[in-house]
């Protein structure tokens, strides 16, 4: 399966933003997956793949961070977009570290948002 038939995952903790997301993402013509914990996401991706996840950072159990890590160090070349309900610099800097392409803040911006999947999805 080439990156282009593989979804876009949605991983957050808060079902009212994966159910925003999904439906918000899937207008622009991707296939999404949501799933609501750290656990969740890197079981889906191993089993499934996936082209950008959506990943939020704060979450019960495995965090943002650990996972995008894993995802990184496992598939590299999945895009990963992090969901912060925080503009903290030293989390977003340890995001970068760990391979995150960019990050969106909560609560989310729409217009912010399209340009994003607009700048990593084409």
């Amino acid at each position: 399966m080439n990156a282009a038939q593989k979804p876009v995952l949605v991983v957050d903790d808060e079902k009212e933003i994966v159910d925003f997301l999904e439906k918000f993402i899937s207008r622009f013509g991707y296939r999404v997956e949501k799933v609501t914990s750290g656990e969740a996401a890197l079981a889906f991706i191993e089993s499934h793949g996936a082209r950008c996840v959506f990943l939020d950072i704060q979450m019960g159990g495995v965090d943002g961070i650990e996972v995008l890590r894993r995802i990184k160090k496992t598939y590299p070349d999945i895009t990963v977009i992090m969901i912060t309900g925080k503009a903290e610099k030293e989390v977003q800097t340890k995001a970068k570290r760990y391979g995150a392409a960019t990050y969106i803040t909560k609560p989310l911006d729409l217009e912010d948002l399209s340009r994003r999947i607009k700048e990593y999805l084409v």
